[in-house]
């Protein structure tokens, strides 16, 4: 536990944000260098300074399974980088999201490169999940080829709960064109930003108004702009809104009902698709079975309203879910990994690969 614990430490240490390509390469050459020697197939795949590492027991593209986290974070103080020790709790940026799950799922490798007959496993460890993950995950299977029976994105998940499914992303721009004239004078303009508010009035009541979790699609505005002087009639305004959607929407069916308000124009500015897996799937009761032996205890099924990299998997038909140790606080201050939760998931994860490979 002492080296995996130091493995996380170290990681941590590595400033991986997006905008520090030196910081993730050097973590990169990190994990490169404790995963050699240990009889795995290592590759390195850079696109747009974004450096992936696959790893394998056998000379391959598709393994059975593939585990799949990040090393990349968000930007944080720098007194986050240093990692601390409290309790039963190690504090840091990245500990929950996402590099304790990458330590442990190196430490996962490690341990089955003593086998003598190993797994037909993968370990693949992108950095740019934190921004679209274009460079990372889709990169390694659109254009790389890379594939999998199945994948386990450790990146989500709570109390050892499995995660089969994550909402849709819909970013869009609504914007309207006024008429600009002096403010003393504005009932000779058209005022581009009291007409925003009146469509945005309406787009309102298109989405549930939610007071707790519930699996349902919602929007939230997330930035509006107008304006430019304040003696003028504004001509232009623009808000931004936020959309997850459940399997009971879609993109589609989203922007064709947001087309349908009058007076403001609609741009989808990004997307991304949900996790689908079968609640029943295979691989989901095996995992299942795996932790309620070793917990000794029931697990769930669960939802996840955030998106993560197990979407591309979901797109490409192959089947997907999330499981990881437990911690929280992802982008905050307070992040943090709970240290006796890496045992009992490094078990888990064991007893699934070895009854899973059979």
């Amino acid at each position: 536990m002492d080296e995996l614990i130091k493995l996380i430490s170290d990681l941590i240490r590595f400033k991986t944000t997006a905008d520090n390509p030196v910081e993730i390469r050097k973590c990169a050459d990190y994990i490169i260098k404790y995963l050699e020697d240990k009889e795995m197939i290592i590759k390195k795949h850079v696109k747009n300074e974004k450096v992936s590492i696959v790893v394998t027991f056998k000379d391959t593209k598709k393994p059975d399974i593939f585990l799949n986290a990040h090393f990349d974070v968000v930007p944080a103080s720098t007194h986050l980088f240093e990692p601390k020790i409290e309790n039963d709790n190690l504090y840091g940026r990245g500990s929950s999201d996402c590099k304790g799950q990458v330590a442990a799922l190196m430490n996962l490798m490690k341990h089955f490169s003593k086998y003598e007959k190993k797994p037909n496993i993968g370990l693949m460890l992108t950095s740019d999940e934190e921004v679209h993950s274009s460079n990372g995950v889709e990169y390694l299977l659109s254009e790389l080829g890379y594939s999998a029976n199945l994948a386990i994105v450790c990146d989500a998940g709570d109390d050892f709960n499995i995660v089969t499914k994550h909402k849709g992303v819909l970013q869009v721009k609504i914007s309207a064109v006024g008429k600009a004239v002096h403010s003393s004078h504005y009932w000779g303009g058209i005022n581009a930003i009291e007409k925003l508010i009146e469509a945005y009035d309406k787009i309102k009541k298109l989405f549930p108004k939610l007071t707790k979790a519930e699996w349902k699609t919602t929007s939230t505005l997330t930035k509006i702009a107008g304006g430019d002087v304040l003696n003028k009639v504004p001509d232009y305004a623009e808000l931004y809104l936020d959309i997850r959607y459940t399997e009971k929407d879609s993109e589609e069916e989203i922007m064709k009902k947001l087309g349908n308000v009058e007076s403001v124009q609609i741009e989808k500015v990004a997307s991304a698709l949900m996790l689908e897996t079968d609640d029943n799937d295979v691989y989901v009761n095996k995992l299942k079975i795996s932790a309620e032996k070793i917990l000794k205890r029931k697990i769930k099924i669960s939802y996840e309203h955030g998106a993560t990299d197990a979407r591309f998997f979901s797109e490409k038909k192959i089947p997907a879910f999330m499981f990881k140790p437990l911690g929280g606080g992802a982008h905050s201050d307070e992040e943090y990994l709970v240290i006796s939760s890496l045992e009992p998931f490094h078990k888990i994860m064991v007893d699934f690969i070895e009854n899973a490979s059979k």
